[in-house]
């Protein structure tokens, strides 16, 4: 053991004390700075572990001293440095790095390689703890600086007899040499001799602008002393610093708060006979800036020194101790050690948590099963968990065996006074109203914070993206409806129901988070309602306003026993059938679409049109063409007979040859047909096929470079979350440049609904509906009811996910409610119905998420925290509003271009669904199925009956959209519920939740909007 104090072996001169010492002196005590204090004899120690604590009154601490140290674990940051170079050139030079995971410096390069699993030879690592039983190991060392440590390293090595008494300097010289990092150049140009430059601090005053040389005396030749030749060492000056910090900022912010450094220095020297090895704990962290790469205090320091020719391979048992250091596990073992054995013992535990790979010739990447290795490793860290609770429990039943008739009594008191759990929304209270109220309870005591939360300025970034969002959507569906139900409800109408809906959605829901619009599933209701009373001559938007009514009434009816929890009946059986059928849906009417596009406006060989009045709305198709087109018989003949089809289908003449023949000597073709609307105009069908493949092709490439590449990762996600705007705005402008007539929306001016001659408030008087009428009225309400339930709590469903860390709550008995009140209130004016759209309410939520950038290098970033607060929600719905007032604008928008996004939303929407990834199983070889859970846990033939009988499904629910009943398609849906339950008889559980989990496969990359959002729209 050591006595005396530190300052006995080294002495620093401060600038004002060098003033005053002769030049001499200053030498005498810089060489003499490592001698043995005078008095005392080293004698080898007793113990391989040396326990050093801080000295009072000359003597040993006594044991109880040690609590006086932090043992507490930190996150740790490991540098592993080798030595290279030769005589004067000789220096430390960082290889590599753990954060978290292992990165290596690519020499040619000078940058760092990619993060990854550090993969360790068995052999190497036996090695290490061969070293560690024979080594030093020092624990709870009190040294402030790199000589100190160096010096009291050395000197443990001479005792142990690891080394000679006189290679002390030699030793020591080594391990104070410069330590170079990646991207660290010599700046500028030198003339003259190189010199060397310290790692060390203690002798520099760093705060002084200029640097300090001290040079020192030659080696004495002499047994009662310990010289080190340091050249001429110069420390680094503060600017040297700044410029070191500066550069080094970005990898700080990837190292955990309160972290400490693992230094590793590794090498072969030619001064060594045997290998000497040091593990190094210091009593606590000690800056050292030139020693380690970023500017955190060092505690741990492991050094091998060994002869060139050792059967050692000092890298990989560099990289080992390195390794295990990054190890929770073992460092938190390393902080608490006492004695070497723990050491040991940790290295054992260890490796018997690792997996071993046979060696082999492994010449493709197939061969190394990645997925399996880590259900393996999860395995094992289920085992060890199982393992450490297993013991805590023993414990505890023991604790309790000793007093258990005293703690029964306490418990029983406690539980009867407990008050029951309400922290879970779909829990059955057994109250009237029960859930509602727990969801008002558990979240209107944030009301003031909703808005004070969402003072930022990511907040409002998260608007200004979102209105961008929403406003496509609602252009898109306002459109499609206004065609589908012939301008009765339009654009007018779906910008006012976003705008009220959203406004009110924000300020009173308990999930503002919710984007509230209208979606796929209610147009394709609106569309079969519309239809029905059409069929039955009754009043669509009054038959709307019944409906609206009773939904809000069923809504109430079903919070009140708290039907909410029924929620959780949707499994991704259910999902995905739904899913499937409106993204074909949203396909297959893309292409109808356009289909008419070539009807109306066929490719004809001639176009010479009339004035409108030329014409007779009686005439057929043919006597308008050829009256007024100079055509002869010949150029007739050369119609297409899709085109002469497409004509007569358009303006309703028959296929008769006669009523053609009748009509041959007609010479010009009409422009509009009987109601005004715009055909046979040249270029008109390509130009929109155009539009809407390029808008598709624009925004579903955009998503695809969201994850490429390219840019920055900031600018990948900016292209990729605006691509359905830009792409818009894109086509918008090629149309407008072009001149080519195309069909643009119908949108009227100012604040007035898009059929003229209605008003905003829709009468229950209105038209002639029957009272039982109104009555039943009740049926398709509690159908489109399923359907907004459905959405809205599958959204929620999602948003409240565990890995987002929501604080504040989530509504599910609440919020249903107030969507259904609103939906009654849209009945009022005629405006759409609406609903949680589960894309944009992801995308709100994700724009409004706080990553994590302080992850460490090859970690996914994690979320930090959710703003949850209505003031985004607030500024989107408003600004939607104010969208009203862009009419002009909007009625530029050619509606070829929203059937793009409408194809765009219905293929994007398959991704993410495995019902398609094993629908292409099926044309697969088996040896190609992949390493999904489903494929590897599930016999094939049972995968594709499980596939099958989805299909089934979706064949019927398409053929019931497909008929007069399509109103009745979500009892249809519903049926699928029953339908999956009756499948424990047939599959295992086990295959369940292979099949029907909602655990998504991990992915590289990030999954976007339409990959998490079950549903579509």
């Amino acid at each position: 053991m050591f006595a005396g104090p530190a300052a006995g072996r080294r002495v620093s001169v401060q600038p004002d004390e060098a003033k005053t010492l002769q030049e001499l002196d200053i030498d005498d005590l810089e060489s003499h700075r490592s001698d043995d204090p005078r008095g005392m004899r080293r004698h080898k120690a007793a113990h391989p572990t040396v326990q050093i604590g801080r000295r009072k009154e000359g003597g040993i601490p006594h044991e109880t001293f040690k609590k006086m140290y932090d043992h507490s674990p930190h996150e740790v940051f490991v540098q592993l440095d080798e030595l290279h170079g030769v005589g004067e050139e000789r220096e430390w030079r960082e290889t590599a790095r753990w954060i978290k995971y292992e990165e290596d410096v690519e020499e040619g390069a000078d940058r760092w390689g990619r993060p990854h699993v550090a993969s360790l030879s068995f052999h190497s690592l036996l090695n290490l703890r061969r070293c560690l039983e024979t080594g030093v190991v020092l624990l709870d060392l009190e040294e402030k600086d790199l000589p100190g440590l160096a010096y009291r390293v050395v000197e443990q090595m001479v005792i142990e007899e690891l080394i000679l008494p006189e290679d002390r300097p030699v030793v020591m010289r080594a391990l104070l040499l410069r330590h170079r990092h990646v991207h660290e150049h010599d700046r500028g140009f030198r003339f003259g001799a190189k010199r060397n430059y310290a790692s060390y601090t203690s002798l520099q005053n760093l705060n002084d602008s200029k640097p300090k040389i001290v040079a020192s005396n030659q080696a004495l030749d002499s047994n009662n002393h310990t010289v080190v030749d340091m050249k001429e060492e110069l420390t680094f000056t503060s600017s040297n610093e700044d410029m070191k910090k500066g550069h080094n900022d970005h990898i700080l912010k990837r190292i955990p708060s309160g972290a400490e450094a693992t230094v590793v220095l590794v090498g072969a020297v030619d001064f060594l006979d045997q290998p000497t090895i040091a593990f190094v704990r210091l009593a606590e962290g000690i800056l050292m800036p030139a020693i380690t790469e970023v500017t955190i205090p060092v505690r741990f320091m492991f050094t091998l020194l060994g002869p060139r020719n050792s059967d050692l391979d000092y890298h990989e048992i560099g990289r080992s101790i390195s390794t295990l250091m990054s190890n929770t596990s073992f460092h938190m073992i390393a902080y608490k050690a006492n004695e070497r054995r723990e050491l040991l013992s940790a290295i054992n535990e260890f490796l018997d948590d690792s997996i071993v790979l046979p060696p082999g010739d492994w010449e493709r990447q197939a061969l190394l099963p990645f997925g399996e290795l880590k259900a393996k490793s999860e395995a094992i860290r289920k085992r060890k968990a199982k393992a450490i609770e297993e013991k805590k429990k023993k414990q505890q039943q023991q604790i309790q065996s000793e007093n258990a008739a005293a703690k029964k009594a306490l418990l029983a008191g406690e539980d009867e006074k407990k008050p029951p759990d309400d922290s879970d929304p779909l829990r059955r209270t057994r109250r009237p109203f029960g859930g509602l109220i727990n969801d008002i309870k558990r979240r209107y005591p944030y009301y003031l914070s909703d808005f004070t939360d969402g003072l930022s300025s990511s907040c409002l970034a998260a608007a200004i993206f979102m209105y961008f969002a929403a406003l496509c959507t609602a252009i898109t569906f306002g459109g499609l409806l206004s065609d589908k139900t012939h301008n009765v409800i339009g654009i007018s109408e779906t910008l006012v129901s976003c705008c009220c809906t959203g406004i009110i959605m924000a300020l009173f829901a308990t999930q503002p988070l919710v984007i509230i619009g209208t979606t796929g599933p209610l147009l394709l209701f609106d569309e079969s309602l519309y239809n029905f009373c059409m069929a039955n001559n009754l009043d669509f938007l009054t038959m709307r306003l019944y409906v609206g009514a009773w939904m809000a009434i069923i809504a109430l009816a079903i919070a009140c026993v708290e039907g909410s929890v029924l929620v959780r009946l949707f499994t991704r059986f259910t999902e995905e059938i739904f899913t499937g059928l409106i993204s074909i849906l949203y396909i297959v009417e893309t292409f109808i679409k356009l289909v008419n596009y070539f009807k109306r406006n066929p490719l004809l060989p001639t176009y010479c049109f009339a004035s409108d009045t030329s014409y007779d709305s009686n005439q057929t198709v043919y006597q308008d063409i050829l009256q007024q087109s100079p055509v002869n018989n010949t150029e007739i003949s050369r119609l297409t007979e899709a085109s002469q089809t497409a004509v007569e289908s358009v303006l309703g003449i028959s296929n008769n040859r006669t009523d053609f023949a009748l009509y041959q000597d007609s010479p010009f073709i009409p422009a509009h047909d009987k109601v005004g609307l715009m055909i046979n105009q040249p270029n008109t069908a390509l130009m929109c096929t155009i539009l809407c493949l390029g808008t598709f092709l624009g925004a579903y490439y955009l998503r695809i470079f969201r994850n490429s590449h390219y840019l920055g990762r900031s600018a990948r996600r900016a292209f990729g979350d605006f691509g359905v705007p830009i792409s818009i705005i894109t086509f918008v402008l090629i149309d407008y440049l072009a001149g080519v007539k195309t069909e643009k929306l119908l949108v009227p001016e100012g604040l007035s609904p898009t059929l003229p001659g209605r008003s905003w408030l829709v009468s229950p008087t209105n038209g002639d509906v029957p009272l039982w009428m109104a009555l039943a009225c009740c049926v398709p309400a509690l159908l489109v009811y399923i359907l907004v339930f459905m959405e809205t709590q599958i959204s929620e469903l999602i948003i409240d996910k565990k890995e987002r860390k929501l604080r504040k709550g989530n509504g599910y008995h609440m919020d249903i409610v107030v969507v259904c009140l609103m939906n009654f209130g849209c009945g009022l004016i005629g405006a759409p119905w609406c609903c949680a759209a589960s894309v944009r309410s992801l995308t709100h939520v994700n724009a409004v998420t706080v990553m994590s950038r302080t992850h460490a290098p090859g970690d996914k970033p994690h979320i930090v925290e959710v703003k949850e607060q209505r003031v985004s929600s607030l500024l989107v719905a408003i600004l939607v509003g104010v969208s009203v007032l862009m009419a002009p604008l909007l009625r530029r928008v050619p509606m070829s271009v929203l059937l793009g996004v409408f194809l765009y939303m219905g293929i994007s929407s398959t991704n993410g669904v495995q019902l398609f990834d094993r629908v292409k199983l099926f044309f697969m070889p088996v040896k190609h199925h992949g390493t999904a859970n489903y494929v590897r846990r599930v016999q094939t033939y049972k995968m594709h009956i499980f596939t099958l009988v989805q299909i089934t499904c979706l064949a019927v629910l398409w053929t019931v959209k497909s008929t007069k009943a399509a109103l009745a398609l979500p009892f249809f849906l519903i049926l699928m519920i029953p339908l999956r339950a009756q499948m424990t008889h047939f599959f295992s559980p086990a295959e369940l939740r292979a099949l029907d989990s909602k655990n998504p496969d991990n992915e590289e990359d990030e999954p976007d909007f339409y990959e998490e959002a079950p549903l579509p729209g």
